[in-house]
């Protein structure tokens, strides 16, 4: 992984983790918003651990109630 990959993650993850809070949802409510299983998913993308698929970040926008345009504007 090189180092414009690792910001886009740890930017994305801070977008996702602002947006769900000011929205008062935990990870668990925002992971079976977009029907995983597995809420610590959530954790990961929000630490930057992983990259969310491009159908993950529309899912986590539609359950946010923004654009993907507003989730990735960083």
């Amino acid at each position: 992984m090189d180092a414009i990959e690792l910001r886009f993650r740890k930017l994305l993850g801070a977008r996702i983790q602002e947006l769900r809070q000011a929205k008062q949802l935990t990870q668990p409510q925002l992971a079976a918003a977009i029907g995983f299983k597995d809420y610590q998913a959530i954790g990961r993308i929000e630490n930057g651990r992983v990259t969310a698929s491009v159908f993950t970040i529309y899912q986590i926008a539609k359950a946010l109630e923004v654009s993907a345009n507003e989730l990735l504007g960083f």
